[in-house]
């Protein structure tokens, strides 16, 4: 029975993300007229700034990932951190949540990056966001307490754990566990609060960029003031938050979606809060395509840019050692290493030649 499973879990778990993402496309053509009027109510506008927000939010999550590549040891510059993890984060649509990481893990060790530190980094990435999620979701919590959904009470009760988990000590012993676990060295040196809480402003800098996209957008349909953009704040950060539990579906397909229409249910039609739901997917996957292609063809003119070009003479620098011998009548003769010498004419060129500087 056991055997049996394992030879269909790795099938399983695509049709799952498949049915998930097939139900999310009925519930939109259900209550199609609703979405489309919702749509089309939106001012281009609000959805021009909301896509600047998004952009805004991705860009803080890089640079929270890279605090935590810098804790951890190997410090990137803000450009390399940004092609690495933006190039990345395109795996998250493919179900099981775990593309991502390997398609980072990859792609940081051209930079000489270990690939246990990438994946490490990443996994306190993930649990980091969740916590803030959860946190920031707390400051919407006595607006959206009316929303009809499980998924709400569930991820409250996960914020004790996943702030403990969040702890420099506690963190430090779980990543030193999986590194075990992998057969590679443990951390450095212990997480510091100072990186932790680096990281961790970024992504609440994250939140309120998302938390404003999805309030521009909901904003023109029935979510307006300051308890509307607590809602979307807290809604949306929920939302993420339960797309990172939920890991069979591509980017959380299915889960993002139902909280954002039951954070939204309560000032707008379950049809117009699809409406808002559907834009917002479009906009991130917009914005990711869009910084993934900036990032793969800057990394890419920055290989042509330092890539020899075909035929080029190869330049090798060696280094003349000088031998001194006893001469006649007690002199000394000095023999540089090469050349007049039988011994070195036999080897035709210096034993020791220095390497060359390897480039990545």
């Amino acid at each position: 029975m056991t055997a049996a499973l394992r030879r269909i879990a790795p099938l399983l778990r695509p049709l799952l993300g498949v049915l998930i993402v097939a139900a999310v496309g009925y519930a939109v053509a259900s209550q199609w007229s609703e979405v489309r009027e919702a749509i089309a109510n939106m001012a281009w506008q609000s959805v021009t700034l909301a896509t600047v927000a998004v952009l805004l939010g991705t860009i803080a999550g890089v640079m929270s990932w890279r605090a935590l590549l810098a804790e951890e040891g190997h410090p990137l510059t803000a450009v390399d951190a940004g092609r690495v993890f933006l190039v990345g984060q395109l795996g998250k649509y493919l179900p099981g949540s775990v593309w991502s990481v390997v398609v980072q893990m990859e792609l940081a060790t051209r930079l000489g990056v270990p690939r246990a530190r990438t994946f490490t980094a990443t996994l306190c990435w993930i649990g980091l966001s969740l916590s803030s999620a959860l946190t920031v979701g707390l400051v919407g919590l006595p607006v959206i307490a009316d929303a009809n959904t499980p998924w709400l009470w569930v991820l409250v009760a996960l914020l004790p754990l996943a702030l403990t988990c969040s702890h420099p000590k506690v963190l430090t012993r779980i990543v030193d566990v999986i590194l075990k676990l992998l057969r590679k060295p443990p951390l450095p040196h212990q997480f510091t609060w100072r990186g932790v809480l680096h990281a961790f402003g970024w992504l609440l800098v994250t939140w309120l960029c998302y938390g404003c996209h999805l309030w521009l957008l909901a904003n023109s349909l029935g979510a307006p003031g300051l308890m509307g953009f607590l809602r979307c704040l807290g809604g949306f950060a929920l939302a993420l938050g339960a797309g990172i539990v939920f890991i069979v579906a591509p980017s959380g397909a299915g889960a993002r979606e139902a909280l954002i229409v039951a954070a939204l249910g309560g000032v707008m039609t379950e049809g117009q809060a699809l409406g808002v739901a559907v834009v917002s997917r479009m906009l991130f996957t917009l914005v990711d395509i869009l910084l993934a292609g900036l990032a793969a063809a800057s990394a890419w003119r920055l290989l042509r840019r330092t890539a020899a070009p075909p035929g080029a003479p190869t330049v090798v620098t060696t280094t003349t050692t000088t031998t001194v011998r006893p001469g006649p009548a007690g002199s000394s003769v000095a023999t540089p290493a090469g050349s007049g010498s039988a011994a070195s004419k036999s080897a035709g060129a210096p034993r020791d030649l220095p390497r060359r500087a390897s480039t990545s």
